[in-house]
């Protein structure tokens, strides 16, 4: 049986050759038979200085979806809180769907609102980086990553739509949570209970910014994967 292709969303800063090629993923999923489509956020990678910061990334995860064929998905941070977004509007689309770095206070009912990805737009924006904190963590993520600062910043400051636990529900997708257990956002015990068909994973003195490049996390998605 021929396996499902799989989309690679990687998270805010990065890009789909920092977060999914350059630590092996995609390669892996090439030799283990599938097909990988790279999903690059709005403002981000290649076309990060040409296209719509501002465009809804969920959409953009939809779009890369096939429209003949389920596919399966791996998101990571923002790209995963993307595709929860996706994942709930268009079931259908997807078979398995693993959420890598997707802490509850991302939910809808649980963020903070637009404060911290501001303090992130502007970290990207100011002359001098930030002395400490996430912000300055994504500021040199940006730069590594080759993307371009302004348009990462205009990405942050976007009025993405997020997900609630009640939207959650709607996924018919099987699902792996994936939480690193030094993840500074917290747990993601409340996301992986609303998801019906979902399991979870805690790596245990992980960092967030540590989860996808984590072997654990790469085997635990790699066997989910395979298991469908």
């Amino acid at each position: 049986m021929r396996k499902r292709s799989v989309l690679l969303i990687h998270g805010m800063g990065s890009s789909y050759e920092h977060n999914w090629v350059a630590p092996g993923w995609a390669d892996l999923l090439r030799e283990s038979g599938r097909e990988v489509v790279g999903v690059e956020l709005p403002g981000h990678g290649a076309d990060g200085r040409t296209g719509d910061p501002t465009r809804e990334a969920a959409q953009v995860v939809l779009d890369a979806a096939s429209d003949s064929a389920r596919v399966d998905a791996v998101g990571f941070s923002a790209g995963g809180y993307a595709l929860m977004v996706a994942a709930a509007r268009k079931p259908e689309a997807f078979g398995s769907v693993a959420l890598l770095g997707v802490p509850d206070s991302g939910l809808r009912e649980n963020h903070a609102g637009p404060a911290a990805m501001n303090a992130v737009a502007d970290a990207l924006l100011a002359a001098e980086e930030p002395a400490v904190g996430v912000p300055r963590l994504i500021r040199r993520l940006v730069d590594v990553a080759g993307n371009d600062r302004a348009s990462v910043a205009a990405f942050a400051r976007s009025s993405q739509p997020r997900a609630g636990t009640a939207d959650l529900a709607a996924i018919t997708a099987r699902c792996l949570v994936v939480e690193g257990g030094a993840d500074r956002g917290g747990p993601s015990e409340q996301v992986a209970a609303a998801i019906p068909r979902c399991s979870r994973v805690i790596l245990k003195g992980v960092d967030h910014f540590a989860i996808a490049r984590d072997i654990g996390c790469v085997d635990a998605v790699l066997r989910f994967l395979d298991a469908d």
